[in-house]
């Protein structure tokens, strides 16, 4: 038994009698009725999941009644029922919302068959729905293999802790990403994440950039300033780069770690702020420490507790997923995908620059890709990277470098599809470059028909 319950609307006793029996043995409950008013009734009473509707129904027998009915379908799919003749009624109507069109007298094997694809696509909706509040959950970090699996429940378990954290990891590896999640993760996550790059700024600068400034207090400044802590009052200052922080601000930062105080340059009154102090950096701290040019007392009160940010080259399962994400940013409105074998090629790369340098190949290689096809090839990538052919590995090659993920990938990716054209097999299928009968039979296998 599958327990979906299906609305019939025909003005047909007979077609509902043996429709309703037929779909009744498949194990679905029906429920019927034989125009719009009462149509409304029972949708409104049942919620079904499937709404068979015919087209033309009392009282006017006339095409716009069932036209009219669709919007109150809405939150369900609706495939109708037009005669033979009436293929150009049957456009309109999908044009107003409805999934698919049914050419009466229905066969069967037919009537099952849609049936069961209209079902799916729901079902698909709803996972599709619950992978979205999940990727919500997960403030955008993309990737489900296990390094990124460990990382997204270290964010939700220290979270909401008011503890000083710091994050390591190699260059382009997401740290921003991470510390925007510990924010959204928090009590804070109402109040302003304020970000520093503290190698970006001239030392003699850094302390106004930080604690702010009164007028007249140094050449250029022509009026008071507030600075980056007293705008992240209440909430988080990310500290990136903090392996960069000049020595001689080493010493105030400890001092506002320490006390939650800081005075601004020019001023002699102290101030105060409550802020989440997370900081980031690629450089061996204690390496510094030991050369002496990171300080010992503030190293201990940054580091709370300690995240690791994954290199790409870690978590290679994520690599597919996580092209069609950048792709899907980098494309925008136009429609590109990546073949099966840039995949591959994508997985079978080393990433020593993480995935900043991933991003940065997938959108030079969508502003290179040849429009006529709609498709990002291994040549494309590789000139992106390179600016020349790189040796393409055979496509045997996925279940090496996907060896857990390849299952999981394939229904994200269905899933992907599906979302970006509104789940219409056929769109879906030109996007992932299969036949739309390969598609049906990748979703039978996966259990998602």
């Amino acid at each position: 038994m599958t327990g979906e319950t299906i609305l019939i609307v025909d003005d047909e006793a007979a077609f509902l009698r043996l429709a309703g029996g037929f779909l009744t043995r498949q194990g679905y409950r029906v429920v019927t009725a034989q125009d719009a008013a009462s149509a409304r009734k029972a949708y409104d009473a049942e919620r079904p999941d499937l709404v068979l509707l015919d087209l033309v129904m009392p009282p006017e027998r006339t095409p716009e009644a069932g036209l009219s009915a669709l919007p109150h379908f809405e939150k369900s799919v609706v495939i109708v029922m037009t005669a033979h003749s009436d293929h150009e009624l049957a456009l309109r109507a999908v044009g107003l919302g409805a999934w698919d069109f049914l050419a009466k007298p229905v066969e069967p094997e037919l009537l099952k068959f849609s049936v069961a694809r209209a079902l799916a696509k729901r079902s698909l909706e709803r996972d599709l729905a619950q992978l979205r509040a999940q990727d919500d959950a997960e403030y955008g970090l993309v990737g489900s293999g296990p390094a990124m699996t460990r990382l997204k429940e270290m964010i939700r378990r220290i979270g909401a802790a008011e503890l000083p954290t710091m994050i390591l990891g190699p260059t382009g590896s997401g740290k921003e990403l991470v510390a925007k999640a510990l924010h959204k993760a928090s009590a804070r996550r109402d109040r302003p994440l304020v970000s520093i790059h503290c190698g970006a700024i001239p030392a003699e600068l850094i302390e106004s950039e930080l604690f702010g400034h009164l007028k007249g207090s140094f050449t250029g400044a022509h009026a008071d300033r507030a600075g980056l802590v007293a705008a992240a009052n209440g909430g988080t200052l990310f500290l990136d780069e903090v392996g960069e922080t000049p020595a001689p601000m080493q010493v105030k930062l400890l001092r506002f770690l320490q006390e939650g105080s800081y005075t601004p340059v020019g001023a002699r009154d102290m101030r105060r702020a409550d802020v989440r102090v997370i900081c980031a950096t690629h450089r061996d701290l204690e390496a510094m420490i030991a050369a002496g040019s990171f300080r010992e007392d503030l190293y201990y009160r940054l580091r709370g507790v300690i995240i690791r940010t994954p290199a790409l080259d870690e978590r290679r399962e994520d690599i597919p997923l996580l092209a069609a994400h950048l792709l899907g940013a980098a494309a925008r409105k136009r429609r590109l995908k990546l073949s099966h074998e840039a995949l591959v090629w994508l997985a079978a790369q080393s990433w020593p620059g993480n995935v900043r340098e991933l991003r940065a190949t997938i959108e030079c290689a969508a502003a290179l890709a040849d429009p006529a096809t709609a498709s990002i090839s291994v040549d494309d990538l590789a000139f992106a990277r390179d600016g020349g052919a790189s040796p393409i590995p055979a496509v045997d090659a996925l279940e090496e470098f996907l060896p857990e993920a390849t299952e999981r990938l394939e229904r994200r990716m269905i899933g992907a599809a599906l979302a970006a054209t509104d789940n219409n097999h056929s769109a879906a299928a030109r996007r992932l470059g299969l036949s739309r009968v390969g598609l049906l039979k990748m979703m039978t296998r996966l259990g998602l028909r």
